[in-house]
């Protein structure tokens, strides 16, 4: 239901020319031990992770994936990617998950592994609340999978689509380290902050 009332609503007010993502001179940044590869300040970042979150763009998501191949292709070893989960109640009213949404646009789709972490409590959007009730309001909102935990390769990329405060993937990596085997890198990845 929530797809047809999307394309129907596309077709009355189609959103914006989508526009390229620039990989060329891309270099690794780093934020509270998390990665990034691209400015969240740059307006056309801003533009293709909004179409992507809010309108499930595809066009958009494969522009986002070409920052995730980019980095992927650097990893040395077997790897997953663990998208960050969304809560029931979010899907619902969206219809997908845009972190899911990129890596099936992205080279790697197979690495793809959606069993291993959920967000087992829904949480008001990061960009309604301030900084310390964004800290407070995602401790304690993700449970691992031990099970598929023990299924993991030798490095696991926790991808997220902005870092602002770091807050979504600290407890993201909160619930999943204490589980991961013995020796596991586990990579805290976003694609723009």
């Amino acid at each position: 239901m929530v797809r047809t009332w999307q394309a129907f609503l596309e077709l009355l007010w189609p959103h914006e020319v989508t526009p390229t993502a620039k990989t060329a001179n891309l270099t690794v940044g780093f934020f509270n031990g998390i990665q990034y590869v691209a400015p969240y300040q740059d307006p056309t970042i801003q533009t293709l992770v909004k179409q992507t979150k809010y309108q499930a763009d595809r066009t958009a998501a494969a522009q986002l994936a070409a920052y995730l191949d980019w980095y992927a292709a650097r990893i040395q070893t077997d790897f997953v990617i663990i998208p960050m989960p969304v809560s029931y109640q979010r899907w619902r009213s969206r219809g997908y998950n845009h972190i899911e949404l990129i890596c099936k646009q992205s080279l790697y789709p197979s690495k793809m592994r959606t069993d291993v972490l959920t967000k087992s409590r829904h949480t008001v959007q990061q960009t309604q609340v301030n900084r310390s009730e964004r800290i407070e309001q995602q401790r304690g909102t993700f449970s691992c999978n031990p099970i598929s935990c023990r299924t993991l390769p030798s490095t696991v990329v926790l991808l997220d689509d902005v870092v602002t405060t770091g807050a979504t993937m600290t407890a993201a990596r909160a619930a999943i380290q204490p589980h991961l085997p013995p020796h596991t890198k586990l990579i805290c990845l976003a694609l723009a902050h």
